[in-house]
């Protein structure tokens, strides 16, 4: 059984700019590449009175890749439906394909006096979205990477994020600070033509859920979130501890080539009692990812690690079930699905799902409410 790890290799997006001297020459010396070659970021409404930086990341470099003619056959057939709870289910599935992903985040404005923005950030991926469940109220889509570098025999392939859509359902798990979360009851009203998203990390921990309705404009379908707190992200845990919870919401855009994930963002600072202070918003980011589908990219390495493992996963989930009733503490929020991931991953191919649920490492349940 292969051993999986959670890794996203980023790479940097630069500007190149030369600094030169202008001269009414063009003799060879004249044209010659200059040396005094700055790289910089250019980020998106970066401040004037601050330098720019670096954008964070790597600098790995993926395989080529092939696009697929756009527009695509699932985008073809979901422009031409009615607007509907049909039309709704065929947004969600428009998701699901073989991609190229690019994941950026900048901030854009910081809301305490002389704040300095941090650099920002860009990562890619070759990923694949496929359904796990599809009922006429219920669809699942699992995302997996399926990574190949230029230059590199072989494929890294890493379990990635889930997410759950159900039709009128007001059932929402709420993030509520330090590693806290809570189950929340909407009323029908309020979930009333509306889909849900709860969204689960790496190793199918909760990360966040969201209500909104899918909108049907013409050629464009779009879904809208409402606001929602979530853990600190992966992107950011080993390089900050000055903010607890992003706080925000987002927007899934179908297009003809793929799809878009935008995001608006907060860094916020909770209180151990779940109460944000005056100045407890820091700074606020714009996130946007795309998803551009491909066609001739190998993805076997990603397909027979998902049927070697998804009976486990699927026992995984159940774990997360038991769990995740009224209010739930986790033990290390930002290892615990890292822990499930190479529980699943670890284990021999011939072990079935009782041996997986002894093998995670369960969260420790609380019944306290914040304010104790």
């Amino acid at each position: 059984m292969r051993s999986a790890t959670v890794l996203l290799i980023p790479f940097m997006i630069t500007s190149i700019i030369g600094c030169t001297n202008r001269t009414e020459s063009t003799t060879e010396e004249s044209i010659k590449p200059k040396t005094d070659i700055k790289i910089v970021a250019r980020p998106f409404a970066w401040p004037m009175n601050q330098d720019h930086l670096p954008t964070r990341g790597g600098t790995s470099k993926g395989a080529p890749v092939s696009l697929s003619p756009s527009p695509s056959p699932e985008w073809t057939v979901l422009v031409a439906m009615p607007a509907g709870i049909e039309r709704d289910r065929a947004a969600i599935k428009a998701m699901a394909g073989n991609y190229r992903t690019a994941f950026d985040f900048q901030e854009v404005v910081g809301f305490r006096p002389g704040y300095q923005l941090s650099a920002p950030y860009f990562s890619w991926a070759t990923e694949r979205v496929f359904v796990i469940e599809d009922t006429p109220t219920k669809i699942v889509l699992q995302h997996q990477l399926v990574m190949r570098f230029d230059g590199h025999p072989g494929a890294m392939v890493v379990k990635h994020w889930r997410q759950d859509w159900t039709w009128e359902d007001g059932h929402m798990l709420r993030y509520l600070g330090h590693a806290q979360w809570e189950r929340e009851q909407l009323p029908l009203e309020a979930v009333k033509g509306c889909w849900t998203q709860i969204v689960y990390g790496v190793g199918d921990e909760p990360r966040y859920s969201s209500v909104g309705k899918w909108q049907h404009d013409l050629q464009v379908s779009s879904w809208t979130g409402n606001q929602h707190w979530r853990p600190r992200p992966r992107r950011e845990k080993s390089i900050r501890k000055d903010y607890d919870v992003l706080e925000g919401h987002h927007r899934i855009t179908i297009t003809p080539d793929g799809w878009t994930l935008w995001q608006d963002n907060r860094k916020v600072v909770v209180s151990e009692t779940g109460v944000v202070q005056l100045d407890g918003r820091i700074a606020g980011e714009i996130g946007f990812e795309r998803y551009q589908r491909l066609d001739h990219f190998d993805w076997n390495p990603g397909i027979t690690a998902w049927e070697d493992e998804k009976e486990r996963w699927a026992a995984v989930r159940d774990t997360w079930k038991e769990v995740l009733t009224e209010r739930v503490r986790l033990s290390g929020e930002e290892t615990v699905g890292v822990s499930l991931l190479e529980a699943v991953a670890n284990e021999a191919p011939d072990s079935g799902p009782k041996e997986v649920r002894e093998a995670v490492v369960k969260p420790k349940t609380t019944s306290e409410s914040p304010g104790k």
